[in-house]
């Protein structure tokens, strides 16, 4: 479902959710919610935050400030993930939540698009999202620095999109605009040539001199220099009076029948060699995977400037990366280009530096577009660069040529996915897909949206009239699929070898190493454990697998292969502990990322088994205190099979009680009774820190079943085994687990000692993670008491530490308690409003227990507040939630305050009487006696007395 989250930046800050505006609270907050959404998907150290939002200037309480800052923005957001990690804070935003993000998509889908029409059509609509000045009136250096980075783009699309217009013959439309775009901008020389082109387009030559003349006084008498070669280029042209010749020789290949995509690319291209100025020719390198279409986008620009460069339009395939052939020598090449100018054989000399002086010194007097394509490397392509600044060169080439000193370097990404369904179509035929556009869809991704896997389908599809797409795609499907899309010596495979081929040994290692890693993106520290190599190494041989384009680097860090080419990587992989290394590093790591959860679950399906259990027991936690409850279920699945298979009776037993701990408390006591039993079964009796937690969990699960069986003595077990061990945190759990069923019996007093005493012992371990589960049952006793001020501190030091550690379960509690807390005290509003944040958060939470808590909390709130109905509604939900569950202590409270919210007192009697006997057949006696004596003396309204259900 699309995110009702609106977040606006380019104009003043505004957040909506739907037609809802949202308030970010003041000046700075609304500040430090803009760095955060700047960064979105970044993590930032509370450092940074703190330096990005108040400078040198920071509050007397420093970096203090952030957590309450941040914690106050993800309260204002209701369709935003802002979490903490273990480096600091990231915002999470769904495509499109961001206007700024919005204006650079459609800015990149305007590239991309063949029809310069509708590129000029999505260029309108993205600068249409601008309302004024970006992040006007929000303080600081570094959105001081963003405005003006925001700023620079929004006039780089302005500009292409002006170029668009004067493409399309819209000359005199364009004027106005650029009139007043030169006046707010005197000293920017791109506004003012596309001034003086728009009014030459319109046939106002006068005019578009005088604007040179005028620009130029300008620069000299405010800035002391003289116009830039672009500049004087546009005014060389008009004063040009000589009609282009004729092109003498033409070596441009055929450019294709089906061209879909790249305007932006061709339009770049062609402007940065349609004019020529300086001492050197302009020199254009485009880089990319192979198949990527460099070779048919060099051809199209070269026939688009063939105008231009009347003496000739030369074409050397340098064979950088040709299956079977070596590259091209430079003797070879220069002996081309001499015969291309129509130096005769014979006049060519036998000396190489010979030939490349006759070359530069023929060149020199022509204006030439020399095309230079599938180049090896920047050695072999600088002899054959012209010396005279009337030529052009446009260079092709799998590897990025750092070392060519070009004008203009154009990295070719994937077509867009409209673009390759285009193209797709135009080769196949218009009528293959036979109106079934999901095909359609489903066999360019299975192209990977690469030109040439595209044209080889399609061409498969036009000379096979018997396939339907669907058969295609389902031929596709699997490993097959690089050898479908090969076939000879220019498929997709051949081409992928080439390039890999051509590699240095370490890095076909490091690619090799890479096509087992089982994740989707990966870093450096990732890629150095599969090769078994340090950091540093590991990062030199990605990015010379990043310049040889043969992996992607989507963000800073962050490296990912692109569909097919992980497909190659796979069959050339061959190092059998690769993986295990992977595993190794994961299980090292001092703490994960959230970015990182989704590799670690491809990690754990293909570890060997004894590490896929000790994965699973690391994982399960983590995802469990991140409320990834569907990731959980499938780790502790996978974990148990490969414990099972090992006959790993300890891994087993661990997994069960991790499985039966989390279980009992999402879905109630008797889905983890099962698994608890089996894992106190299978412990040894040399694991006593082992048995201590499972019989402690075990204990309190029949001790919330049944109270009158004998879970005390296994929690009296539980703690003398803990001890044992020396494990403080299982004493800590243990002490909490009987303070929790002492709570249900509604001895409040010694669960309130055993409480502290777990508090005490907890922070003299240092573990904050223990601390907020015992602070809301420190704060259910105080208000079991009437005594609402100790219960409002402890929650609020409960809901800071979880807030801090991200303990969703403990925060939902926490606000619970803490609502209570301000009913008792009379502040029925506040604690309406944070009972619904509890609600939210136990939703989210997806265990039904923790909603089924929120909701009974809910309905008293309301009911003080005098909304009576709606808090029957609550009470209503939260007695179905606990049928469904067994959840006999939730049956007793929904029930209890459907006979508060009773309007006639019979009902509220049977409502009451039914209550009374599900407590009394569950074994709660002081509730039943409670509800007992509530019942003889007709006692209505709201119980003063606190009986948490949980």
């Amino acid at each position: 479902m699309p995110s009702r989250l609106r977040i606006d930046l380019l104009g003043p800050l505004t957040v909506r959710s739907g037609a809802a505006a949202i308030s970010v609270g003041p000046l700075r907050q609304q500040a430090m919610f803009a760095v955060l959404a700047l960064n979105a998907d970044r993590v930032l150290t509370p450092e940074q935050l703190l330096d990005l939002v108040w400078d040198d200037d920071p509050p007397p309480t420093g970096i203090k400030v952030v957590p309450t800052y941040v914690y106050r923005i993800r309260k204002s957001l209701p369709d935003a993930r802002l979490e903490r990690t273990t480096a600091g804070y990231v915002l999470r935003l769904d495509a499109g939540v961001l206007d700024l993000e919005r204006f650079e998509t459609t800015v990149r889908a305007a590239g991309q698009h063949s029809d310069p029409e509708e590129a000029l059509a999505l260029h309108e609509q993205a600068l249409a999202l601008f309302r004024g000045q970006p992040l006007s009136g929000l303080p600081g250096q570094y959105l001081a620095g963003q405005r003006r980075r925001i700023a620079e783009r929004r006039e780089k699309a302005l500009g292409t999109r002006i170029q668009l217009q004067l493409a399309a013959g819209r000359h005199v439309e364009a004027i106005p605009e650029l009139i007043g775009l030169v006046a707010d901008h005197p000293f920017d020389e791109r506004f003012a040539v596309l001034l003086m082109n728009a009014l030459a387009g319109s046939g106002r030559q006068a005019e578009a001199l005088e604007t040179y003349q005028r620009v130029r006084r300008t620069l000299v008498e405010q800035l002391g220099i003289e116009p830039g070669p672009e500049l004087r280029a546009a005014q060389q042209t008009l004063l040009r009076i000589e009609a282009p010749a004729v092109p003498s020789r033409n070596e441009l290949p055929y450019g294709g029948a089906a061209f879909a995509g790249r305007a932006a690319e061709l339009a770049e291209v062609v402007a940065t060699l349609r004019t020529t100025a300086g001492s050197a020719p302009p020199v254009l390198a485009i880089d990319g995977m192979a198949g990527i279409g460099k070779t048919a986008l060099a051809v199209q620009a070269g026939h688009l400037l063939a105008t231009q460069y009347p003496d000739g339009q030369l074409f050397v395939d340098l064979h950088g990366h040709t299956p079977g052939r070596e590259p091209l020598g430079t003797e070879q090449a220069v002996d081309h280009l001499l015969r291309g100018i129509g130096v005769p054989a014979d006049q060519i000399p036998g000396c190489l530096g010979d030939r490349l002086s006759l070359w530069r010194a023929k060149s020199a007097r022509l204006r030439l577009l020399v095309v230079l394509d599938n180049a090896p490397d920047a050695e072999t392509v600088r002899p054959l660069l012209p010396g005279a600044s009337d030529c052009a060169v446009l260079v092709t080439s799998r590897r990025l040529l750092v070392e060519l000193d070009a004008k203009r370097r154009l990295g070719l990404g994937l077509l867009a996915m409209d673009d390759a369904i285009a193209l797709l179509i135009e080769i196949a035929g218009p009528d293959r897909h036979g109106g079934d556009e999901s095909a359609v869809r489903e066999l360019a991704e299975h192209c990977g949206r690469l030109p040439l896997a595209l044209r080889i389908a399609g061409a498969r599809l036009r000379h096979r009239p018997a396939w339907s797409m669907q058969h295609l795609n389902q031929r596709l499907r699997g490993r097959r699929r690089l050898r479908e899309l090969d076939g000879d010596s220019n498929g997709v495979r051949s081409a992928f070898a080439v390039s890999y081929e051509h590699l240095p040994e370490d890095q076909r290692r490091m690619f090799a190493c890479l096509g087992l890693f089982p994740g989707k993106d990966f870093d450096a520290k990732a890629a150095a454990a599969l090769a078994g190599i340090d950091v540093p190494a590991a990062e030199v041989l990605l990015e010379n697998l990043v310049d040889a384009s043969l992996l992607l680097a989507p963000r800073p860090g962050r490296y990912e292969f692109h569909d097919l080419l992980r497909g190659y990587a796979t069959e050339v992989a061959d190092d059998a502990k690769a993986v295990s290394r992977l595993v190794e590093h994961y299980l090292a790591m001092a703490g994960w990322e959230d970015s990182e959860r989704p590799n670690l679950l491809a990690a754990l399906e293909v570890a060997e088994d004894a590490a896929t259990v000790r994965f699973a027991l690391v994982l399960a936690p983590y995802l469990h205190d991140r409320s990834r409850l569907d990731e959980l279920d499938a780790v502790l699945t996978i974990g148990l099979a490969a414990a099972v298979r090992r006959q790993d009776a300890v891994g087993e037993a661990r997994l069960l009680f991790l499985r039966g701990n989390f279980g009992q408390f999402r879905c109630g006591p008797q889905k983890g009774l099962c698994d608890l039993r089996r894992a106190a079964e299978l412990a040894p009796e040399d694991e006593p820190g082992l048995r201590a937690r499972i019989l402690g969990s075990l204990g309190y699960t029949q001790g919330t079943l049944d109270p009158s069986s004998s879970h005390a003595d296994l929690l009296r077990t539980s703690l003398r085994l803990a001890h044992l061990a020396g494990d403080r945190e299982a004493v800590v759990e243990t002490l909490g687990r009987l303070a929790a069923l002492a709570v249900r019996q509604h001895g409040f007093a010694m669960a309130l000692e055993y409480y502290e005493r777990a508090l005490e012992l907890a922070r003299e371990i240092g573990d904050e993670r223990l601390e907020p589960e015992l602070l809301n049952g420190i704060a259910v006793c105080r208000l079991a008491a009437d005594d609402p001020l100790p219960a409002l501190e402890a929650t609020r030091t409960a809901q800071r530490l979880a807030a801090i550690h991200e303990l969703d379960f403990s925060m939902s509690y926490a606000l619970c308690h803490q609502g209570e807390a301000h009913r008792r005290l009379g502040r029925t509003k506040l604690a309406v409003e944070i009972h619904e944040q509890a609600l939210t958060l136990a939703i989210g939470n997806c265990t039904h227990l923790d909603e089924v808590d929120a909701r009974l909390h809910l309905g008293r709130s309301l009911l003080s507040a005098g909304r009576g109905e709606s808090a029957a509604e609550q009470f209503d939900l939260a007695l179905r939630l606990s049928q469904d569950r067994d959840h006999a202590l939730g049956i007793v409270e929904a029930l209890t305050g459907l006979a508060d919210c009773a309007q006639q007192p019979a009902r509220a009697d049977r409502l009451l009487r039914r209550a009374r006997d599900v407590a009394t057949e569950a074994g709660y006696g002081a509730l039943a006696t409670g509800l007992e004596y509530r019942l003889e003396h007709r006692g209505r309204g709201v119980a003063t007395r606190y009986t948490p259900a949980i």
